[in-house]
């Protein structure tokens, strides 16, 4: 992986980005080295850079959170469509540039990108539940949803429409936290076996829904696109901080890579180490770009984070 940056920032400089959020107008990692926008900036701006047209962006899942510059977007694109899986604040960061991007972003709202409302799951699911199905018809069901749902077509009118594709933090999103919080109110109706089987097919459920989020992104390129996505990897907490100690022991590049994916593999979060490799499969590795990160979303929130820029192989 090419280009590798040491982009762990001090932790005094992480606090000063939460202030800065929170006092004053947003810097979207212009100016400030080490913030979490920063790191994303300078995915964005690699991939722009490469782009032979720059027409039509998409960004999935920036709506809420606020990690891309969408009005800086629309210096670069005609058109910058942003999608969410539920309501966004776009208006809000519309309205920070003074409205002059406004005409050119295009935002869309509770989006599935899953494929599992075309097939009603969560009705079905929410109505297992309610009549405590048994253990084994809710894995086969399930499982079975995980091939229904790859039958289905997602985002069919968007196919190749995209220079340059973003997912902000979506794999660790898909799904799975709200079927297990939905399970959780019914688990105490089920016996230890049981909750295993029903949390084993949810897993393998969120498994698949990864790999198809994957080729979902690379569907909507056009020829000679790039795609970006980040993710949020490990949790830091007082049984993991020490792994950034040993990475800022390290001195090379090879190292640093090697350290880093050790960890991942160790203490990743499991949706986010499925995506991350299986994205990292399907590019070429010639025009990476690789980045990693600690993200205080809060003080209570710190993560290690990943990113690709890349074209995909072939």
């Amino acid at each position: 992986m090419r280009e590798f940056q040491r982009s762990f920032q001090p932790l005094h400089m992480q606090q000063a980005e939460q202030e800065h959020i929170q006092h004053s107008s947003i810097d979207w990692g212009d100016k400030e080295w080490g913030t979490h926008r920063f790191h994303i900036r300078q995915l964005i701006e690699h991939s722009i850079g490469l782009l032979k047209v720059k027409d039509q962006v998409i960004v999935l899942g920036a709506g809420t959170h606020g990690d891309v510059d969408l009005p800086g977007l629309t210096e670069h694109f005609t058109e910058v469509t942003v999608m969410d899986t539920e309501d966004n604040v776009i208006e809000e960061v519309i309205g920070q540039s003074g409205g002059l991007a406004s005409g050119r972003i295009k935002s869309f709202t509770n989006i599935d990108y899953t494929g599992l409302d075309q097939i009603q799951f969560y009705e079905t699911w929410e109505e297992m539940l309610l009549n405590q199905a048994p253990a084994a018809e809710m894995a086969a069901f399930i499982r079975e949803s995980a091939f229904r749902a790859k039958r289905n077509d997602v985002l069919p009118q968007w196919k190749k429409s995209f220079s340059l594709v973003i997912s902000s933090s979506v794999h660790t999103q898909l799904f799975y936290i709200h079927a297990l919080t939905q399970f959780a109110g019914y688990a105490s109706q089920y016996a230890e076996q049981d909750i295993r089987q029903i949390i084993d097919a949810l897993s393998a459920l969120r498994n698949s829904l990864v790999t198809d989020y994957n080729r979902l992104l690379l569907s909507l390129l056009k020829p000679d696109g790039r795609v970006i996505m980040w993710s949020d990897m490990i949790r830091l907490d007082s049984s993991n901080q020490a792994l950034l100690d040993g990475l800022y022991g390290l001195q090379t590049e090879d190292e640093r890579i090697r350290y880093l994916f050790r960890a991942f593999g160790q203490y990743g979060m499991e949706a986010a180490v499925l995506g991350l490799k299986d994205f990292h499969d399907q590019l070429s590795p010639s025009t990476q770009m690789f980045k990693c990160w600690v993200w205080l979303q809060s003080p209570e929130k710190q993560y290690i984070t990943a990113g690709f820029s890349a074209s995909p192989r072939g």
